[in-house]
């Protein structure tokens, strides 16, 4: 089988694909054919060494974190129904590859057959980040939301999130993707690219704000533009503001077993809807990854096997 691994620090273009064993079926095992896998921030930050501190790794490392795949067997202490069930998952081991044994029972997920693989594999990484900020800050009806990284794989799904809590929200995006932000079903479309401070001073401002792509300098320039607002942030561990109305908070936790089933359940029934920029390869990993870092996102970008 093939498999996508990490040697060294070198970042993207050291990623190299190998030919490995297919993983032997132990007791506790559910094989499970990979069919994609996200594109995340994760992956060609561990690739770069940034997270070393976060996420001690022993080199090499098969990449990625998140699959959505097909069960092909399971052990004896698995329930034999997940064979042949479309299923999404985390691999902390790795999850770019053919196949690969997934031994987390709770975090292995069947998919409604409703849903798409395709869709089902941008809610790791995505949907759930934008859930958990959602309820970490306590949005309610008549809150005006500032959302940062508003066309990305987490921002697409949080604003979403955040209009089904009847919430307002002013969604900061490239030229490019204004009219795609506005879609989701952003209040308002603030273009980073042009002027941005003579652009907020025009708006209502919020009194909350949630950060996915973690800029320092753009969070300075929204401390000095709005004086009172709770910054929760999914990217910056750390954040000193200086105004005595407002407060920073930094998350990165889960929303557990039942939040992942509802974010599926979410996508069967047309609540949520997953946006996909674009679907490579396996054997160009290293072109979706340079473009999740480097280019303008609309949505998730996946990898496929």
């Amino acid at each position: 089988m093939k498999q996508i691994i990490q040697t060294n620090y070198s970042g993207i273009d050291g990623l190299k694909i190998v030919d490995k064993p297919k993983p032997a079926v132990s007791p506790l095992s559910a094989l499970v054919q990979v069919k994609y896998t996200p594109v995340l921030p994760y992956d060609w930050m561990t690739e770069e060494g940034k997270l070393k501190q976060m996420r001690p790794v022993k080199l090499p490392l098969t990449v990625g974190y998140a699959f959505a795949g097909v069960v092909q067997a399971v052990g004896l202490l698995r329930d034999r129904h997940l064979v042949g069930q479309n299923v999404i998952g985390v691999q902390p081991s790795g999850a770019n590859q053919t196949y690969l044994d997934s031994r987390l029972p709770p975090f292995l997920f069947p998919v409604p057959a409703a849903t798409t693989l395709q869709a089902a594999a941008t809610l790791i990484g995505g949907a759930d980040a934008a859930m958990l900020a959602v309820q970490t800050a306590a949005v309610e009806a008549g809150d005006t939301v500032l959302v940062t990284g508003a066309s990305g794989g987490v921002g697409t799904y949080l604003i979403q999130l955040l209009k089904k809590r009847q919430a307002r929200v002013i969604a900061l995006a490239s030229t490019i993707n204004h009219d795609f932000v506005a879609s989701l079903g952003a209040d308002i479309v603030v273009n980073y690219e042009h002027d941005l401070a003579a652009q907020l001073h025009r708006v209502t401002p919020p009194n909350k704000i949630i950060d996915t792509v973690g800029q320092p300098q753009l969070l300075h320039l929204l401390a000095e533009m709005f004086d009172q607002f709770a910054l929760l942030s999914l990217s910056v561990p750390d954040f000193q503001l200086r105004k005595a109305g407002q407060t920073f908070r930094f998350t990165n936790g889960t929303i557990g077993i039942n939040g992942y089933r509802q974010l599926l359940m979410m996508l069967a029934d047309g609540t949520l809807t997953a946006h996909i920029q674009t679907v490579y390869p396996f054997e160009k990993i290293r072109e979706a990854q340079w473009q999740s870092k480097v280019a303008h996102s609309q949505g998730r970008i996946l990898v496929s096997f």
